[in-house]
């Protein structure tokens, strides 16, 4: 298995070498992706240690993998592989070499997080990720400042990471994650809100928006689900072992039910084609982050009577990193894909997705919409289905403000899935299946593309009615019974004593059955069927006249005002309806003081004269003198 390893950061490495060439950089980028896939399966039935090195007498660096990692590895590999299939013929389209060089030790940087087994080696994964994301994010050579943004977070993240193991070595004298068991209150804040940042809760999300509309399609792909998949496997290792405190396990719950409720309200509202994805992931992530925070509840309670529920939530958030990962995924290609066969960047200009780019592209977009929507029997919904029933069981906790601030968090998650729904159905019926103009889409390589798109929808289709087999794949048999005339393992139970089952496979089979007549009449009656334009009086209706996604979106903005700050902006020619997203505007007010400050410590450092630049630099020789004396 190390050999394994050593191999798979060396297909990493050549990736990142040969990008010159760029096809053969990303499909180097694929063999690695498919050999970490191996790493995981090995790692799903054993544990072992991968590497250990002796820094110092106290500092350890190891590499290591359990079932736990070998979960994440697998979900993040079919990501990558996905990905990198879809990037060989991308390529042509987007052929700068720094994209590839990215790619590839981005997935080397993961895969190095996924392994860690101590602060620093993951500290080194964590910032070979971050810096090659952003360095995905230049290629363009757009927006060059509000990619710093992204930077900035994840510099953030970093940043309380580093405190927090520092911490933990400071309280345990180790940074090992054996030793977070003996962490204190405040390692768990720090570390807990470094992976939280890496997730783009809100407030941390604030970076996207400026940004998500000029990235390239895979760079977005892999910013939205495998590098945000990488917070949540950090907030997975981490949580069981660092001490509970209750007070901080609320608030994470609180501040990822409020996150999904803010990610569906913005992508309800989003007229950009990539932007509501991103906004979705904003949802997703909320919800996932929600999952975790009511098992770390739930299981240091000590309580025996929550710890199926508590089992329970730690499976409901998995399953959600399943369905995210390889939804958004593929919903980023199938976007992106039209995107580019249209050259077009808003909801409205992208319609017909199915008639004028092609039927796979098109069934991306909707089934993996559908998913988000939590509609059955997809893995999507099996995982939203999960959430609420985790958190309306809240009424098992014995103490009162618990059982509130749960059910409050429970009623934003469902507000949160139903605004998604509303967003889902704007992005497939005006897109995917959206009335054909007539406009041509420009011919694009797609083999590649078409093979990542049918692997994944695939996946998310068979993922949902297989739902039995991710829970045993997962680790939780425990929660698959058998019930009345459905077999055993076939029902997923929420509760012990029972408060609500649901089995996937047997829905799924029941829906096949019901739409076998259906499908039989559409197809016999497909050729009888007469499509005429719509009716306007006999005047042909212009572009203009169209009912567009914004239009779709108006009543929702204008009920929910105070939310959105609507407001109509106005020209000679035309008016339109404008909506904001109110907590961006601290990160801009921040952005606004760190500029004004930067300009004012330069025109005095920089000012031209010899004595300040000596001054300057005998200040910092002192400066690092005194510390150095100091740490001796």
């Amino acid at each position: 298995m190390k050999f394994l390893f050593v191999i798979t950061l060396f297909l990493f490495a050549l990736g990142a070498i040969f990008s010159p060439k760029t096809k053969l950089s990303y499909i180097l980028g694929f063999l690695g992706a498919v050999s970490a896939f191996l790493i995981g399966c090995f790692a799903l039935v054993r544990t072992q240690v991968l590497w250990n090195f002796h820094l110092l007498p106290s500092v350890e660096l190891s590499l290591y993998i359990d079932h736990l990692s070998g979960i994440f590895i697998i979900i993040a590999a079919v990501s990558w592989m996905a990905l990198a299939l879809y990037s060989v013929d991308y390529s042509r389209l987007y052929s700068k070499k720094r994209l590839s060089t990215g790619f590839n030790l981005s997935l080397a940087g993961m895969l190095l997080i996924l392994t860690a087994h101590d602060g620093i080696t993951l500290l080194i994964g964590w910032e070979i990720m971050t810096i090659f994301a952003f360095l995905m994010m230049q290629g363009t050579g757009k927006h060059f400042e509000r990619s710093y943004r992204f930077l900035a977070f994840g510099e953030l993240s970093t940043i309380c990471l580093v405190m927090g193991f520092a911490a933990l070595y400071a309280f345990t004298g180790s940074l090992s994650f054996d030793a977070l068991h003996k962490g204190s209150f405040f390692v768990l804040i720090l570390l807990s809100l470094g992976f939280i940042i890496k997730m783009d809760i809100v407030p941390f999300h604030s970076w996207m928006r400026g940004i998500y509309g000029d990235i390239p399609d895979n760079t977005a792909a892999l910013l939205s689900a495998p590098v945000t998949l990488m917070g949540v496997y950090g907030l997975e290792r981490i949580m069981p072992l660092l001490p509970h405190n209750q007070l901080w396990d609320m608030i994470i719950i609180l501040l990822g039910a409020f996150s999904a409720f803010w990610g569906g309200l913005q992508a309800a509202a989003a007229d950009k084609i990539r932007l509501l994805p991103a906004y979705s992931t904003v949802e997703n992530n909320g919800m996932i982050l929600t999952a975790i925070g009511f098992y770390a509840l739930a299981e240091g309670s000590g309580l025996p009577n929550l710890h199926y529920l508590a089992t329970f939530a730690l499976a409901a958030s998995l399953i959600l990193v399943i369905s995210h990962t390889l939804s958004k995924t593929l919903m980023f290609m199938s976007v992106g894909h039209a995107k580019e066969a249209y050259n077009v960047h808003t909801i409205d200009e992208a319609r017909g997705v199915w008639s004028g780019v092609g039927r796979i592209p098109a069934l991306g977009i909707v089934i993996s919409a559908l998913s988000f929507s939590a509609f059955p029997p997809l893995i999507g919904y099996a995982g939203e289905w999960m959430i609420l029933e985790t958190l309306f069981q809240s009424y098992r906790f014995p103490g009162i403000a618990v059982a509130f601030f749960s059910a409050l968090a429970g009623i934003l998650i469902a507000l949160a899935i139903g605004l998604i729904g509303f967003a889902m159905i704007k992005l497939i019926g005006y897109t995917a299946l959206g009335y054909d103009h007539g406009r041509k889409s420009r011919p694009i390589p797609n083999r590649l593309m078409h093979i990542a798109e049918v692997a994944l929808e695939s996946l998310i289709v068979l993922g949902g009615i297989g739902l039995p087999l991710l829970i045993l794949f997962i680790g939780f048999p425990h929660l698959l019974i058998g019930l009345l005339a459905v077999p055993a393992p076939l029902v997923l139970a929420s509760g012990m004593p029972a408060f609500g089952v649901i089995s996937p496979t047997f829905i799924g089979i029941i829906m096949l059955v019901l739409m076998i007549i259906p499908l039989w009449l559409f197809m016999k009656n497909k050729k009888k069927t007469r499509k005429v334009p719509s009716w306007n009086g006999g005047i042909e209706l212009q572009e203009s006249e169209f009912f567009s996604a914004p239009a779709y979106s108006q009543i929702l903005e204008h009920i929910l005002r105070g939310f959105y700050r609507t407001h109509e902006t106005k020209s000679k020619t035309r008016s339109s309806i404008q909506v904001e997203d109110l907590l961006i505007r601290p990160t801009e007010a921040i952005t606004r003081l760190v500029r004004k400050v930067g300009e004012k410590t330069a025109s005095v450092l920089m000012n031209g004269k010899i004595s300040a630049y000596v001054a300057y630099i005998l200040l910092i020789f002192i400066t690092v003198f005194i510390i150095g004396m100091m740490v001796k």
